[in-house]
């Protein structure tokens, strides 16, 4: 299965700005709405958007779209191509707009457009890896058969993998994070123990990683949970109280949420599988 990204981004449009009515004849294009609100037309039909939508355009599907807004609207894209038979299948299984869910499209897309913009070594061949993953995942979605996270949430991976450099505030807050899981603190606290300005800290948090502060807490506590299941013998009771749970049912919730099934389930499954034949 091949595929080829011709073009990724992240966009910005004004209450009123967009694009007007035009077709790739090539490309497949998909979008995603990460802030604001935009009304899109497909072959003339029209269509609101919001904040974690998709929306995938076929190639040769004339459509137009403008922010509604009054912040305007924010949005990755990205384009691609294929001539191979496999990914088609899978492309004629997704739907024109449905929602993203967890965050799954938002990070493997904000992955793709990093890997776009700082051409790193094999940045091209990652970012097809990355596309075929994305369409897979969009497919089951679409589906309905989407699978829970097994593993730890994308969102250290694009820290670990994509970030240049060393960040000096986010190894402060995952460290204070970490060494808190159990504790109810709150944004300010967390930002003068770690030595920054609350807003500072919000804005490194989201430019970094584009999620919230609170957010990126959520993932670090549940990528915790994950952990605990996966690496440890302790009931769920016990994993719940341990990341500041007052009782089971706030923690199941809390699961099921973030990773699509509840912690029972997912329990089963990791402690009770010890082989996988393909």
């Amino acid at each position: 299965m091949s595929v080829r990204i011709t073009s990724s981004g992240r966009f910005y449009y004004k209450e009123g700005q967009g694009m007007v009515e035009h077709h790739h004849p090539n490309d497949y294009q998909i979008q995603l709405v990460y802030s604001g609100t935009a009304r899109n037309y497909f072959n003339s039909e029209a269509m609101d958007l919001e904040t974690g939508d998709i929306v995938f355009c076929k190639k040769g599907c004339y459509h137009a779209f403008h922010a509604t807004s009054k912040d305007g609207v924010k949005m990755l894209e990205v384009k691609f191509t294929t001539e191979s038979r496999k990914p088609k299948d899978v492309l004629e299984g997704i739907n024109t707009r449905f929602r993203d869910r967890e965050n799954q499209l938002y990070l493997l897309l904000s992955r793709i457009v990093l890997e776009g913009q700082r051409k790193m070594v094999h940045y091209k061949q990652m970012s097809s890896v990355l596309l075929m993953e994305t369409l897979l995942t969009m497919n089951r979605i679409c589906l309905e058969q989407v699978l829970p996270v097994y593993d730890s949430n994308p969102i250290h991976q694009l820290r670990s993998g994509s970030l240049t450099t060393k960040n000096d505030v986010l190894d402060a807050v995952d460290a204070y994070i970490n060494n808190h899981l159990g504790d109810s603190f709150t944004i300010g606290e967390m930002a003068d123990e770690c030595g920054y300005n609350q807003d500072y800290l919000y804005r490194v948090i989201k430019k970094q990683t584009g999620l919230s502060a609170i957010k990126y807490i959520n993932l670090m506590k549940f990528e915790r949970s994950l952990s605990l299941i996966q690496d440890t013998d302790l009931t769920l009771s016990e994993i719940g109280w341990k990341l500041g749970f007052e009782n089971l049912q706030y923690f199941s919730r809390f699961f099921k949420r973030h990773g699509g099934v509840s912690p029972s389930e997912y329990i089963r499954k990791v402690r009770h599988t010890t082989r996988t034949d393909y």
